[in-house]
């Protein structure tokens, strides 16, 4: 399982939230999720590794202050029943339909269900969909809306392969991975990505996601040096560390530059006082991610 550095340690009390943690980072467990509302209590599994990690967050944020794009993430809400009506990685719904999360209460996606398949847009095409209380949209059989994004009234994603497997051995394409949250609630391959050339597509960041680095949307663009709260409110290609880990923080985070360690200090000039290190620790480091570096205090 991709290790937990004690600077993601840190990152997973501030965060929280996620949503924001670091590297040093990561050493015997992953780092932390994105987020968008609430607390949360997330268990995450890589599908590469096929190995979890839970972590606990806590955040400030109001949970009724919902942005308009939507990730994967446990609100922590309690509200409602789950009923379990199907099981996302058996997708055991009649013919015809698809097993897909929905919000149950209508605030928050925190069951899954059985829905008609609509259409036929395939993984990685855009979709349209009906909101998370019907969560009908016109993917194919095999995948589902996400990354979503609602415009006056009217919501936009991507579709997404379901991850295959099961819970404990998740499995998906080449390229992507399964970040299991939200008690097994979403179980979709998300696309990975390189931090320092963030090479996702426009309006998506490339964040880190508890055990590998995702393509997911951008909220608040916080510049470096910045207050943040989830790890996808900082600028594409910062980072929401915890204050401890930086010179000057006026938050309990802040959103702080990757870098290639090949480069220097130098891509740390926005955040006085840090340097380039590791986001991984020794050894640790994915031969794809070798390059990768944050600026922290050294």
């Amino acid at each position: 399982m991709i290790a937990r550095s004690p600077l993601a340690a840190l990152a997973f009390a501030a965060l929280t939230t996620i949503a924001c943690g670091p590297p040093g980072l990561v050493g015997e467990s992953g780092g932390s999720d994105e987020s968008t509302t609430g607390t949360s209590e997330t268990t995450t599994h890589s599908s590469s590794a096929g190995t979890s990690t839970e972590t606990e967050t806590e955040t400030t944020q109001d949970p009724t202050q919902n942005p308009t794009t939507l990730l994967f993430v446990d609100d922590g809400f309690d509200e409602g029943e789950w009923t379990n009506q199907c099981d996302p990685f058996a997708q055991d719904c009649p013919e015809g339909e698809k097993c897909v999360a929905y919000a149950s209460t209508g605030d928050w996606w925190d069951d899954n269900k059985c829905v008609p398949v609509l259409g036929s847009q395939a993984a990685g095409e855009p979709c349209s969909y009906d909101g998370p209380v019907d969560a009908t949209d016109d993917c194919d059989q095999d995948s589902a809306c996400w990354n979503v994004e609602e415009v006056d009234g009217e919501w936009t994603g991507v579709c997404h392969w379901f991850c295959g497997g099961t819970p404990d051995t998740p499995m998906c394409p080449e390229g992507t991975t399964c970040p299991i949250t939200s008690d097994g609630t979403f179980a979709l391959c998300v696309w990975t990505c390189d931090p320092v050339l963030q090479d996702c597509d426009d309006g998506l960041g490339c964040y880190w996601a508890n055990t590998e680095f995702t393509c997911v949307p951008t909220t608040q663009d916080i510049p470096a040096g910045e207050p943040c709260g989830f790890v996808n409110d900082c600028e594409r290609g910062l980072l929401c560390a915890p204050a401890e880990a930086l010179p000057a923080c006026e938050g309990s985070s802040c959103c702080t530059p990757y870098c290639d360690l090949m480069l220097g200090d130098a891509q740390c000039d926005a955040v006085p006082g840090t340097s380039c290190v590791p986001f991984y620790e020794e050894g640790r480091a994915p031969a794809s991610y070798a390059h990768v570096g944050v600026c922290l205090i050294p």
